[in-house]
């Protein structure tokens, strides 16, 4: 049998094969291990590209942020002056403790620790965690306001121990006059959580103060300036390292107003110990150069911080200081409305120069199954008169009657053209418009109708009929303006310190009323001058030693109910039940230049009361006299 030999070439042709095979697989490993590498390194480098390169800035603000701060600057707020250059305003330095929450540990311990310093009643602590909580980012909160200097050092040297807290300086509304402007000037005091929803983060950044109420309110734009910041390096515990960027703060603008400083003091001082209000309007632009509202209070109070029972105390106190009664106090005109009514009977023909009405001390309305009957102040009548004896003695039935054939819906409208009812506009916030009442609004108010006893009522000022004061001087300068319109106003002009100039205010002149008609309008002033300067006016009083012509009418308005055949005299009457007196009046008649409105609460008689107070006050303003050159009138 044979056998078959292997052929030894074979096997090593095998063998080169395999050898072969392994080689090529090893390199095709390699090869790929090499790719993988490759792509990783690239997939590295590309990433890194991407973080360093492309999204630097992002990444070198985010680094920065964990060292950089934003520390605001807080702007000086403007000063408000008066028209002759006198500070109503003053903004005075201080030292506050502010606390940062972002460096701040445990809250609890921190106030502990603080309070050993420094002690907090329950009141301020409860205000600062309140704030504390509702605090943005990085922004610091006050924990306690103009600390004392021997405070300042006893925490200064204490700081280290208290982290994120430091000492700031702040500046301290402050109000030099006090109650002689409070309420048209107004003050400024801590921004709270509500105003937080409605200001601009931007617009307020560091800014504690805002214009609560008056000329700080209204023009709180202009006065708060705009805040500043610093970029600043800190190190881990919040330390300044270095400053690395500062846009200073901008002041903000000064306001100039009309307001007559000395002129305020005068009446408010005159009004003695009455509660009270006067305005004072430049009839020739509509400026408005005084505002008092009798009693004031310190506005100071309210800047500072005031306590609950000061607060409380305010509110109680039975004279009302808080009330604005200039702006916001309703009156019945009572008999100073009469020129303005005699005019609106003039515009729609009711009645003529020559009509005249007979006045027997009663009067009862035409055609009425009533039996009531109103009065005239003076029972015994002032017989037959036309319309300038009935303005010159007030006669009553003359006004009952004119009222009746006008009715209360022409009035309305004519009484409109003279702001009453609406407001005049004037540069203040939360003016009252006081009410003309109509048909539609006694509806609305008292779900009843309109009675023809209501527009008797109302030609003579008094029932639901209301004007606040600053509506009576403006409706006597329109009158002495010979019904050239203007908006009543304050600001009278405005400087920028960041421009070093004066800017431009708006005109306030408005046009000429579409009522006015000269004839009529010269008689009615005619009228007025025959109040003061006639043998019969009700206020010829107040002529004796006058040095000018001066045109007005008085008022006196019942703050209690008689019944309609009684009528106690003033004099036996308790202070509280007493009559207003009003008075309104401008001066020189022939070319004015101060229109008056004046209310005395429970002074008594608008002519014995009110008309020497604001003669007082043209005496001031034109001849530059004081109480003393002309005490006598009162």
């Amino acid at each position: 049998m044979k056998f078959k030999h292997a052929d030894p070439l074979s096997g090593k042709r095998e063998q080169a094969d395999f050898d072969t095979y392994l080689k090529q697989s090893f390199t095709r490993r390699i090869m790929l291990v090499a790719v993988l590498v490759l792509a990783g390194v690239i997939g590295l480098f590309s990433r890194m590209f991407f973080l360093q390169v492309r999204k630097y800035d992002y990444y070198r603000t985010r680094a920065q942020s964990n060292r950089v701060r934003i520390k605001p600057l807080i702007p000086e707020r403007g000063t408000i002056y008066d028209c002759n250059g006198i500070a109503l305003t003053e903004n005075i330095l201080r030292y506050q403790v502010v606390v940062n929450p972002t460096q701040t540990g445990n809250l609890t311990e921190l106030l502990k620790a603080f309070s050993d310093l420094l002690p907090l009643t329950e009141e301020e602590i409860a205000d600062f965690i309140k704030r504390y909580k509702a605090a943005r980012r990085y922004e610091s909160v006050v924990l306690k306001d103009s600390i004392s200097e021997d405070e300042h050092y006893r925490l200064a040297v204490k700081l280290y121990q208290l982290p994120g807290v430091a000492i700031e300086p702040y500046y301290e509304r402050y109000y030099p006059h006090g109650v002689l402007t409070a309420h048209v000037v107004g003050y400024t005091n801590r921004i709270n959580e509500k105003d937080l929803q409605s200001i601009s983060p931007d617009d307020y950044r560091g800014i504690q103060f805002i214009g609560r109420t008056g000329i700080e309110r209204q023009y709180e734009d202009k006065l708060r300036g705009k805040p500043g910041y610093q970029q600043v390096e800190t190190d881990a515990n919040g330390n300044l390292v270095r400053l690395l960027n500062e846009f200073p703060a901008e002041r903000g603008q000064d306001i100039y107003l009309a307001l007559d400083l000395n002129l305020q003091r005068f009446i408010y001082d005159i009004l003695d110990d009455y509660r009270g209000s006067s305005v004072v309007i430049n009839p020739q632009n509509g400026e408005v150069l005084a505002m008092v509202s009798k009693p004031g209070f310190d506005t100071n109070l309210f800047t500072r911080g005031i306590s609950q029972r000061q607060y409380q105390n305010l509110l109680d106190d039975p004279h009302g200081p808080l009330y604005d009664r200039a702006l916001k106090g309703r009156y019945p005109p009572g008999s100073v409305i009469k020129p303005m009514m005699y005019l609106a009977g003039l515009y729609y023909n009711v009645v003529d120069s020559s009509t005249r009405v007979h006045c027997g001390g009663a009067y009862r309305i035409p055609e009425s199954k009533s039996n009531r009957v109103f009065h005239c102040w003076n029972r015994r009548g002032h017989g037959s008169l036309n319309g300038d004896e009935a303005v010159t003695q007030s006669c009553d039935i003359y006004f009952y009657s004119l009222g009746y054939h006008l009715g209360i819906d022409k009035m309305a409208e004519y009484c409109r053209h003279f702001s009453i009812g609406v407001p005049t506009g004037v540069d203040l916030p939360n003016e009252d418009s006081g009410i003309m009442p109509t048909r539609e609004w006694k509806e609305k108010r008292y779900k009843t109708n309109w009675y023809i006893g209501d527009t008797i009522n109302a030609s003579i000022g008094q029932g639901f009929l209301t004007t606040t004061p600053l509506q009576l001087a403006y409706m006597t300068a329109l009158i002495a303006r010979n019904g050239k319109r203007f908006t009543p106003h304050l600001l009278k002009r405005v400087y920028d310190p960041t421009q070093m100039t004066f800017l431009s205010v708006s005109n306030h002149d408005n046009g000429y009323l579409s009522i006015y008609n000269e004839a009529d309008w010269r008689l009615a002033q005619r009228i007025m001058e025959h109040v003061i300067h006639h043998k019969t006016g009700t206020a010829k009083g107040i002529a004796k030693g006058l040095r000018y012509r001066m045109a007005g009418k008085s008022g006196t308005v019942q703050v209690i109910s008689f019944k309609t055949d009684k009528r106690v005299p003033g004099h036996q009457l308790a202070k509280e039940h007493q009559d207003n007196a009003m008075f309104i009046a401008y001066a020189p008649a022939e070319a004015p230049k101060i229109a008056v409105s004046m209310v005395v609460e429970r002074g008594g008689g608008g002519s014995s009361t009110a008309a020497p107070l604001v003669r007082k006050i043209t005496d001031f303003y034109l001849l530059g006299q004081t109480e003393k050159d002309n005490d006598q009138l009162v």
